[in-house]
């Protein structure tokens, strides 16, 4: 780590590890910010576009239908910050059952959409703490790469990020014996309300990777704390803003943001980046959900006006908590026979909804809603890199 790029103004100091190399220990998160009128112009509107999305959520009579979608996504990028290569196919294949045994890189991102909601629901019982932060990495890190690194447990050992070694990582956290102090900061300083929450939620991420507790998995964990710190706040009851992807298209500035703290204490640009990230994703969010909706009804409209059973009906909204679709699958989904889940899927490929993925076959077919998809994932299914693509495509029996 070269301690030279750290200026005076850096928010904390330097110890030794166990192996002589200098470490990062930063201070204490700060309890006050002055910021500059345009920070606080930006603060207005990220909190505008939040509300709004906010309003959406809490007027959905099936908050599933986009929380699904929005949450898969954010999986998806997250940990493809961290160097995974699924994308939402092979999520949506593994999940359908298509694709065995799953893949090491789709179980990290199936963990973490599984750890995002655990935290969601853990909330009602436990505040947001350094417990539950262990609970969030402990079913992160189940059965994947980082496995052996203690899960649900702060590290004893030093980590770096960057290079080969300590003598030339681009980062060296505190070192195990700084982590106490450090993190009993971090607990008191989520129970507080030092800032408005938004500019809290930055600064606890930052705080968060600065210090990175855990063997491996801090920054798919930090990512985590930010949606569970919203939903615990009260600002977003149901989980629809996901700062994934803004994070993974501008991934320069958001690790450069970061170090930047840390050398500089320049916590403003900084926060004006997650706030800028906030806005973006809150208006892509809100336009999404709009899309989302209007899609929902569409659907629903064409098949009644077709005159289709019930079952058909059911099986619209089956499709948008899954946009691939085979016998086997509708049958789970709607609690019917072989027989009536065919006649549903007919019916929605008569209504223009679902049609066949892959080459024909005359048995274990597989159905995707297609305009559905491209909406989520705009432009993946044409662009024939999905190892999910394959799978789909070639599975035997679905």
């Amino acid at each position: 780590m070269d301690i030279e790029a750290f200026s005076p103004e850096s928010p904390g100091r330097f110890a030794k590890t166990s192996g002589g190399h200098a470490a990062f220990v930063p201070g204490p998160a700060p309890r006050e910010l002055a910021l500059s009128p345009e920070s606080i112009d930006l603060l207005d509107a990220a909190s505008n576009r939040l509300g709004v999305l906010e309003g959406i959520g809490r007027r959905l009579s099936n908050p599933e239908l986009l929380i699904g979608p929005y949450l898969r996504q954010e999986a998806v990028l997250s940990s493809r910050i961290e160097g995974t290569q699924t994308t939402l196919s092979d999520l949506y294949a593994t999940e359908a059952r298509l694709q065995l045994p799953v893949a090491g890189d789709v179980q990290e991102v199936l963990n973490y959409s599984s750890a995002y909601r655990y935290g969601l629901e853990r909330l009602d019982a436990l505040p947001l703490s350094l417990r539950l932060i262990r609970e969030l990495h402990e079913r992160l890190l189940l059965d994947v790469r980082g496995s052996g690194t203690q899960p649900g447990a702060f590290r004893t050992y030093q980590n770096f990020i960057g290079g080969s070694s300590e003598a030339n990582a681009a980062y060296v956290p505190p070192p195990p014996s700084e982590l106490v102090g450090c993190l009993d900061d971090l607990e008191r300083f989520i129970h507080e309300k030092a800032h408005r929450p938004l500019v809290q939620m930055a600064i606890l991420h930052y705080q968060f990777e600065a210090i990175h507790p855990f063997g491996d998995g801090n920054g798919r964990v930090g990512r985590l704390l930010m949606g569970v710190f919203l939903t615990e706040r009260g600002l977003m009851p149901q989980p629809l803003l996901y700062l994934s992807p803004y994070f993974e298209r501008t991934r320069r500035q958001y690790y450069g943001g970061l170090m930047r703290v840390s050398t500089h204490g320049d916590w403003e640009s900084w926060i004006r980046y997650v706030l800028k990230g906030v806005r973006i994703q809150a208006d892509a969010a809100i336009e999404l959900a709009d899309r989302l909706q209007s899609l929902h009804a569409d659907y629903r409209d064409r098949v009644r006006r077709m005159g289709r059973s019930v079952k058909a009906l059911a099986l619209v909204d089956a499709v948008f908590l899954s946009p691939f679709v085979t016998t086997r699958i509708a049958q789970e989904q709607l609690g019917v026979s072989a027989p009536t889940a065919r006649a549903a899927i007919a019916a929605l490929q008569d209504a223009g909804i679902l049609r066949e993925y892959g080459e024909p076959r005359r048995w274990q077919r597989i159905y995707i809603a297609s305009e559905l998809y491209d909406l989520i994932s705009p432009g993946e299914l044409d662009a024939g890199r999905s190892r999910g693509d394959a799978i789909l495509s070639s599975v035997p029996g679905a």
